[in-house]
C-alpha cells in the first residue's frame, strides 16, 4: 500500500489520527456476530461445525427461549435488545449486540463452552464496558482495556484460528484490527466521538423528506431548511418571547425537571452521612397511617436515623416511581403470585449497603457492599418538620443470606445471582437506590445482568 500510494506519505505518518477507528461498527456489526455464530455453530469448518467450542442445537435454542423470558424481568430500555438470538441474530442492530457483549452473553455461555473460550469473551466483554461508557477514558483505563485486548486477540488466534491452513477462514482481519482501537483512542478521543451511527441515522430520516422524484435535492433542500427554521422560530419563541408565543400558540412552555406533583428532597448532609437528591414521581396516593409490619419497619428505619421519639401513629404518603441521581425511573408493584418471576421490570434495584466487618486486629469497621431488593413502594414521612424519604424492599434470597444478613447475592460463574426476591420486607433511605437492574434466569437462577450507561434517551 505505501508503495501503490507513494503520494500519501505523511498519512502514514499521522496514523490513526487521520482516519479513527470506528469501533462501533467493529465491534458491535463484525466481532460480536462472529463470536455468536462460532458458539452456535454457525460457521463451519470444512463443511462441519463440531469444534469444542460449538454449543449442541438444544442449548442454543434453550439460550433463545431463556433470552426471550428475560424481557419481563429487565428495565424498558434494556427489554427491546432481547429477542431470540437463536431465529433474529441477523436482524440484530448495533444496540442489540452491545448489550449482549455487555450483559446476557456472560450469563448464557457461562458453564456452556469451555474455560478457555469463556475466557476469550470475558476479555472482550470486560474491555468493551470500559470503552462503551459515555464519559471519557483515564490513562490507567486505557492501558487496562489495551490489554484486554491483546488477551482476546491472543486467545482468539491460538485456540480459534490455531494457524492451520485448513482453519485459514477463521483467521478473520477483524480480529486483527480489534488492537487498533487503543491507539485511535489515544489520538481521536472517545470511540463515541467517531462512529457513524448519528450520521447513519439523521441520513435515514432525510429520505423522508423527499417527496419529488424529478427534483430530490432541490425538494430535500427546501425541507430541511422548512425543518431548521420552525424549530429556530419555536426554540427563540418559547425562551425570548413566552407570552406571545403562548397567546400566538394556545401551549404553555414545555415544562423542564421533575414533572407536577412531584417531590424533591435536595441533596445534603443528614447526621453523619451524605444523602443524595430524591425525586418522588407521581402519582400518589392519599397520605394514610401505617399499620402492622409497615409500621415496625418504618420504626425500625426511623431509628437508624437518629429519631428517638416517635408519635404512635405514623402517617406517611405513598409513591410509585423514584427518579434515581442516574436519570432512571425505578417503579414499584404490588406483587402478586408469579412477582418472584414476571414483575421486576424497573422493580429490581441494586441498593447501596453497609456492613460491620471485625479485621484482624479487632478494629469494627464499615464495609460498602451492593444489596438487591424488590421496591413495592416509596414513603414520605415528616419528622419535627423534617422530610425523609424511604424505600419499602422485598431483598432478594440467596445462599448469602443469613443471621441478620438480607438482600445478598451469591455467585455463580463470577456472576451475582439469587432464588427469589420474597425476602423479609424493610424500609431503606430512598437515596440508597443506586440502579434498576435486570435478570436473566437459568435453571431456576435468577442472574443479574450488568446494567449498561445509556448514551441518550433513544440508545
Amino acid at each position: 500500500m505505501r508503495q501503490v500510494y507513494p503520494h500519501l506519505s505523511h498519512m502514514w505518518r499521522i496514523g490513526p489520527a487521520a482516519a479513527p477507528y470506528d469501533a462501533m461498527h467493529l465491534l458491535m456489526q463484525n466481532v460480536a456476530p462472529l463470536l455468536w455464530k462460532l458458539f452456535a455453530g454457525k460457521v463451519p469448518v470444512e463443511g462441519v461445525a463440531n469444534e469444542d467450542y460449538v454449543l449442541s442445537p438444544a442449548t442454543v435454542a434453550m439460550i433463545g427461549r431463556e433470552i426471550v423470558a428475560a424481557r419481563r424481568t429487565v428495565p424498558m430500555s434494556q427489554a427491546r435488545s432481547l429477542r431470540n438470538i437463536d431465529h433474529q441474530f441477523r436482524s440484530f442492530k448495533a444496540v442489540d449486540w452491545m448489550y449482549w457483549l455487555v450483559s446476557t452473553a456472560q450469563v448464557q455461555l457461562a458453564g456452556r463452552i469451555p474455560d478457555i473460550y469463556f475466557e476469550l469473551l470475558m476479555a472482550l466483554c470486560k474491555a468493551f464496558r470500559v470503552l462503551f461508557r459515555p464519559g471519557g477514558l483515564s490513562a490507567p483505563e486505557l492501558t487496562v482495556v489495551e490489554t484486554r485486548l491483546r488477551r482476546f486477540e491472543h486467545l482468539y488466534y491460538t485456540n480459534v484460528s490455531r494457524g492451520t491452513y485448513q482453519r485459514l477462514p477463521l483467521c478473520r482481519s477483524i480480529i486483527a484490527a480489534v488492537l487498533d482501537i487503543v491507539p485511535s483512542v489515544r489520538a481521536s478521543g472517545p470511540v463515541w466521538a467517531s462512529w457513524q451511527f448519528p450520521a447513519e441515522r439523521k441520513i435515514g430520516e432525510l429520505g423522508k423528506l423527499i417527496h419529488s422524484h424529478s427534483h430530490p435535492s432541490a425538494n430535500l433542500a427546501s425541507a430541511v431548511t422548512r425543518r431548521v427554521q420552525a424549530e429556530l422560530i419555536t426554540s427563540f419563541g418559547e425562551t425570548y418571547a413566552l407570552a406571545e408565543w403562548t397567546k400566538a400558540t394556545g401551549k404553555e412552555r414545555r415544562r423542564e425537571g421533575a414533572p407536577q406533583g412531584s417531590v424533591v428532597l435536595p441533596a445534603g448532609v443528614s447526621g453523619q452521612e451524605w444523602r443524595w437528591t430524591v425525586t418522588l414521581l407521581p402519582p400518589r396516593a392519599l397520605a394514610a397511617p401505617l399499620v402492622g409490619p409497615e409500621l415496625t419497619a418504618m420504626r425500625v428505619a426511623l431509628a437508624s436515623e437518629g429519631v428517638t421519639e416517635l408519635p404512635p401513629t405514623i402517617l406517611a404518603m405513598k409513591y410509585f416511581r423514584l427518579r434515581l441521581t442516574n436519570g432512571t425511573i425505578a417503579g414499584s408493584k404490588t406483587f402478586g403470585s408469579e412477582s418472584a418471576r414476571h414483575r421486576r421490570r424497573n422493580y429490581l434495584l441494586r441498593i447501596n449497603s453497609k456492613e460491620k466487618r471485625r479485621r484482624r486486629d479487632g478494629r469494627v469497621v464499615e464495609v460498602p457492599v451492593s444489596t438487591y431488593g424488590a421496591l413495592l413502594h416509596y414513603i414520605l414521612v415528616h419528622i419535627d418538620g423534617r422530610p425523609l424519604a424511604f424505600a419499602y424492599v422485598a431483598p432478594v434470597k440467596s445462599g448469602q443470606d443469613g443471621a441478620g444478613r438480607s438482600g445478598y447475592p451469591a455467585q455463580r460463574f463470577r456472576i451475582d445471582c439469587f432464588l427469589s426476591a420474597d425476602g423479609v420486607r424493610y424500609y431503606a433511605p430512598a437515596g440508597a437506590m443506586d440502579a434498576a437492574v435486570g435478570t436473566l434466569e437459568r435453571d431456576g437462577v435468577h442472574f443479574v445482568l450488568f446494567d449498561r450507561e445509556p448514551f441518550s434517551d433513544e440508545r
